[in-house]
């Protein structure tokens, strides 16, 4: 199975980072969430570092350098015959500080770009070449469902046409997380992927707000459900052994297969995003 690693292919190539600047508003966002293959997740952090230290080494300025470079996997869950899962969280607080801190994340801060790029740069020291972790996306002009989010650069092929929904990658995408995280009848964010070959949990970023209130995050890999983060009633991150208990145990309803995914894909929108063309 040949595959890349996620965050080795997560750079934005379309601007040059000296061309932007931040925007000046309160950070909204409380956590960002990375999950992948973990195998996958450690190749695309060594790469990342090895790329960061050749663009550095041939003094290049004005560019984005790999923010995964900084990142350690936060844990990791092992599943009976699948590949373990790894997560990535990164933590703020109200001013965009990085909460979760560890080596050189204890001295950084999160930004939006005007061209809405999420970056990290250093607190007290001016950064030339920012750390780009993510893009905050507008959506769909005049959606609300699943946008504003934020994603990655990577996240919008899984919306174009010809996207390959037997991908490792997996259908689940920012978009499907947001429209979760924003239905505030939904207890729960469900990150499982469905694909012929099977049921798991593929390559995605999630994220929540401040102002939201906190949601499980669950998933299916193989035939094992887990709670990845913001457990309910101050469980663990872990196995859930039986999903029907643990939903009834604390009143959510039984997570269901969607009718499709991924759930949102461009041709279900190309009336409004023409017209938003061709303005």
């Amino acid at each position: 199975m040949a595959i890349f690693a996620f965050f080795a292919l997560s750079m934005p190539v379309d601007a040059a980072a000296g061309s932007e600047n931040f925007i000046d508003r309160p950070w909204e966002i409380r956590y960002v969430l990375f999950a992948e293959d973990a195998s996958l997740m450690r190749a695309g952090l060594a790469y990342s570092e090895k790329s960061n230290k050749q663009q550095t080494l041939r003094g290049k300025q004005k560019i984005y350098l790999s923010a995964s470079a900084l990142f350690e996997i936060t844990a990791t869950f092992a599943v009976p015959g699948e590949e373990a899962l790894g997560i990535i969280l990164l933590t703020f607080d109200r001013a965009g500080r990085v909460v979760n801190k560890k080596g050189a994340l204890s001295s950084m801060s999160a930004k939006r770009t005007r061209l809405d790029r999420l970056v990290l740069v250093h607190n007290d020291i001016p950064d030339p070449n920012p750390y780009y972790f993510g893009y905050w996306s507008q959506g769909i002009p005049g959606d609300v469902t699943f946008s504003p989010a934020a994603c990655s650069s990577d996240d919008f092929r899984r919306y174009e046409p010809g996207w390959n929904i037997d991908s490792y990658t997996g259908n689940f995408g920012c978009r499907e997380w947001t429209a979760q995280l924003y239905d505030r009848a939904q207890p729960y964010i469900d990150v499982t992927s469905y694909a012929t070959h099977g049921t798991f949990i593929g390559s995605l970023t999630g994220w929540s707000r401040f102002e939201d209130p906190p949601k499980p995050v669950i998933g299916r890999h193989g035939k094992t459900w887990l709670c990845l983060h913001e457990c309910p009633a101050g469980e663990k991150p872990g196995v859930i052994p039986d999903i029907r208990a643990w939903t009834t145990k604390h009143g959510f309803p039984m997570p269901t297969r969607p009718s499709k995914q991924p759930l949102y894909p461009n041709a279900d929108y190309m009336d409004d995003l023409n017209e938003f063309w061709q303005q």
